[in-house]
């Protein structure tokens, strides 16, 4: 079987918007009959020519990410096939390889040079995202698009891109993913809802405040009377919620000292 015809039955048995080039067939003959070959095939209008050096079957639409892994494919660099930011009509993806412009019919396909680290965050869907916090850096991130991005993420997940992203990212993740101390404590609300990393004084000073039996006395369970009371001698409420913390207190210590009391026994 000549050349020519090797290469048409291997086109046509490549899913629908495959993108190629010659060197996907050169285990097929030599170099220049398989330019021979998609040459005739493009006169014929059997193919097309996405890019230089790039054809897809006739009829078919080009696809941004198809052109881009043909790219890599033909010069051997490893690139992320995952958008990374970039504009309407415009894919931007992290390569090893040199930044250039490959423009397409109707696309564009920017290859912007990265480390490796990044490159291989981009070859996934939860690695970009990742790479799109590191994009935006220590200063600019924040607490809810870290949430966004990583909130529902299975226990490990982050481990397995670890050594690929910087300590600081990690670091963030870790923080804005960790449970709250109003979930940790087992309070009745979410006292800190609008402040994750709230200080233990400002969190007992809140439960303090709503003066919520059981709350109170899980914080005494948790961070112990003394600490409790401390908080409470420190800071200034209202005389009605004083008088009622007052009680609370005392009940609970008196409640703890029994409990105390029964273990000895």
């Amino acid at each position: 079987m000549r050349t020519s015809e090797i290469i048409r039955h291997a086109i046509s048995d490549k899913p629908r918007g495959s993108v190629f080039s010659s060197t996907d067939f050169l285990s097929m003959g030599t170099r220049a009959a398989v330019d021979q070959a998609l040459y005739r095939m493009m006169m014929a209008s059997d193919i097309v020519r996405v890019a230089r050096g790039l054809y897809m079957s006739t009829g078919q639409q080009v696809d941004t990410k198809a052109i881009a892994a043909a790219v890599a494919h033909k010069t051997g660099e490893i690139v992320g096939l995952t958008p990374c930011e970039g504009l309407r009509d415009v894919l931007v993806v992290p390569t090893s390889g040199l930044s250039r412009i490959v423009k397409t019919v109707g696309h564009t396909v920017q290859f912007r040079r990265m480390s490796q680290r990044k490159v291989q965050l981009a070859a996934t869907p939860k690695g970009m995202l990742l790479l799109e916090l590191w994009i935006s850096g220590q200063k600019n991130i924040t607490t809810i698009e870290i949430k966004r991005a990583t909130g529902d993420w299975l226990v490990g997940e982050l481990d397995l891109y670890a050594a690929m992203i910087p300590a600081w990212l990690r670091t963030a993740i870790q923080q804005a993913n960790a449970p709250r101390k109003s979930a940790k404590i087992g309070l009745s609300g979410a006292y800190d809802w609008s402040n994750p990393h709230i200080k233990d004084d400002v969190l007992i000073e809140k439960v303090l405040e709503r003066h919520k039996f059981e709350d109170v006395a899980r914080l005494c369970f948790y961070y112990g009377v003394p600490k409790v009371k401390g908080v409470f001698k420190q800071r200034e409420f209202e005389p009605m919620t004083c008088a009622s913390v007052t009680r609370m207190l005392a009940n609970i210590s008196k409640g703890l000292r029994a409990l105390e009391a029964q273990s000895h026994a």
